[in-house]
């Protein structure tokens, strides 16, 4: 008796002992029920589930993709069950194709193109998940696949945009009626006439730098103006190697415009007479090369001196006026005392 005991509490503790957690890892392809150990994991490619009858269990880890690929991908399977994952900034969050019979629930998502997407995938249950700030925050069933073959590093870099292409997408953007030749045109009148004098009259600095404690890269724009500035347009192109789309920054300055979801990104003061502080991060650690591709530059169609410089103008004229009416008047009295000691 003594013995089945033994071999009855062996047989219920051996399946637990076993349910060890792990690190999940970038490629990383689940075969059976698993369990990852909590933290915080950058994982640009996703995972792949790549048999039936599996179920995940995220422990609230939270897995940071690139704004490509999917964070969690099930194709042609069936009996999968997905729980308790934070996925952000991939293209597509959890990601179900020609899978079928399957319970994706507690997931929190945040930060992706799609949330949780489905292609040809039937008697799901996806409904009770969380789904926040994504570009399409509800249950997407597409159209078509979307599954492609994970993007291979090669060593192209991007190209840094220039403050004119930069401006010919903003005037594209905003008088989506011009022609071609107009928008050029456009775009020649504004850097002709305010483009070079902005520069002279405001400097602009940039500190980036990693913050280990949230995992974030913070930027930081100085601005600090020569002149009074007025009517200015600040604008910030911010390359994909930083962000794919604007819904992965945390954008800290409020006053800003969304001018292209690339992302591309505007603040607007109608006078600026002195320093400001503009900032964003986002979630991740971003390499020196990166950093170069970052380009911010302004704009203003009205320049004035300071107020003190004008009052001391002010007061060096009302100087002059004052001693010249001292001499006026020191004239008068002399003319008037030369004319009353003739006679």
């Amino acid at each position: 008796m003594r013995k089945l005991i033994v071999l009855y509490f062996a047989f219920i503790i051996l399946p637990i002992v076993n349910a060890v957690c792990i690190v999940p890892t970038e490629n990383l392809e689940i075969k059976e029920n698993t369990v990852f150990c909590y933290g915080v994991y950058n994982i640009e490619n996703g995972i792949d589930v790549i048999d039936d009858n599996i179920a995940i269990d995220c422990n609230n880890s939270i897995l940071f993709g690139n704004g490509v690929s999917y964070g969690i991908l099930s194709n042609n399977r069936n009996n999968v069950s997905v729980q308790n994952c934070n996925i952000s900034n991939y293209e597509v969050g959890i990601y179900l194709e020609d899978t079928n019979n399957s319970i994706i629930k507690g997931n929190y998502l945040t930060k992706n193109k799609f949330g949780i997407a489905l292609f040809n995938s039937f008697n799901n249950d996806v409904n009770d998940n969380f789904l926040f700030e994504n570009i399409n925050d509800a249950i997407n069933y597409l159209p078509i696949s979307i599954i492609r073959e994970k993007p291979i590093k090669t060593e192209a870099k991007e190209e840094t945009s220039s403050p004119e292409k930069i401006m010919e997408e903003v005037i594209k953007i905003k008088k989506p009626f011009l022609e071609k030749d107009e928008v050029l045109n456009e775009v020649n009148f504004l850097f002709n006439r305010y483009f070079n004098i902005t520069q002279e009259n405001l400097e602009i600095r940039k500190t980036i730098f990693y913050n280990e404690s949230d995992k974030s890269t913070v930027i930081i724009i100085y601005l600090k103006p020569k002149k009074m500035l007025l009517n200015v347009s600040i604008y910030e192109k911010i390359p994909k190697c930083v962000s794919t789309y604007v819904n992965q920054l945390l954008i800290e300055t409020a006053g800003y415009e969304v001018v292209q979801n690339d992302p591309l990104i505007l603040w607007t003061f109608s006078r600026l007479d002195k320093d400001k502080e503009l900032s964003y991060k986002v979630f991740k650690n971003i390499d020196e090369e990166c950093r170069k591709l970052l380009v911010t530059f302004g704009i203003a169609t009205g320049f004035k001196e300071f107020e003190q410089k004008i009052e001391k103008k002010e007061e060096i004229k009302l100087n002059y006026l004052l001693i010249l009416l001292i001499a006026i008047i020191v004239l008068i009295l002399f003319y008037i005392f030369v004319k009353n000691k003739n006679k």
